[in-house]
């Protein structure tokens, strides 16, 4: 049976749509996004989303953007757990989860374009992004923002990775723990001398 469309009554039809977007995206597929069906599934006209999305790559990249908040609110969390070590495996797990219940999102947002090519990406998801990976780069000891080094994108690169082990069946999901908590271990001695040496970095700025 086709879904019916919802009834939009209340609160902001721009999140409105970007929610049912990322649904959408979700469950059928990018191809499935566009702004007729997302129109008829929040229930207004096909001609309303284009009063706050110019056209479908634009629904695409505030989709985007919005994976990337989520994403740094996972790792804002995983900051107030006390030491490095049990809150750098909580976000890991935190991502994982993350990657599994939302592949197709992930590989939204990850992507160089909407449309695979390389164009720039829109502003609102290349500041999102930014911000995640800034606050990742501090946490593993990154102090010049402006020039992230290799470490928070082998950490993403881990957590996909896991994600993707477990999404192909070639890792159990009751394995899962096991393997993030071993990545960890492997990943912690350079992320520890990565930190020590911005402890000392600040320590001699501090001095000068």
């Amino acid at each position: 049976m086709a879904q019916q469309a919802r009834s939009y009554h209340h609160g902001s039809l721009r999140e409105e749509l970007v929610r049912e977007g990322r649904a959408l995206l979700i469950e059928k597929g990018q191809q499935a996004v566009t702004v007729r069906e997302l129109a008829r599934r929040v229930g207004v006209s096909h001609g309303a989303p284009l009063r706050h999305f110019r056209d479908r790559d634009a629904v695409l990249d505030a989709i985007a953007a919005d994976g990337f908040d989520e994403l740094r609110g996972l790792l804002e969390a995983a900051r107030g757990m006390g030491a490095f070590e049990p809150r750098f495996t909580e976000y890991i797990r935190a991502h994982v989860r993350f990657a599994q219940r939302n592949g197709p999102l992930m590989q939204l947002m990850f992507a160089s374009s909407v449309d695979g090519t390389s164009a720039v990406r829109d502003p609102e998801v290349q500041s999102s992004a930014e911000r995640f990976f800034a606050l990742g780069a501090e946490l593993l000891g990154e102090r010049n923002l402006g020039s992230t080094g290799p470490m928070p994108f082998l950490v993403a690169a881990t957590a996909e990775g896991i994600s993707t082990l477990v999404a192909t069946g070639r890792l159990p999901e009751d394995r899962v723990d096991e393997v993030v908590v071993a990545a960890v271990r492997a990943l912690l001695p350079q992320i520890e001398e990565r930190l020590g040496v911005a402890a000392r970095d600040s320590t001699a700025a501090a001095d000068a």
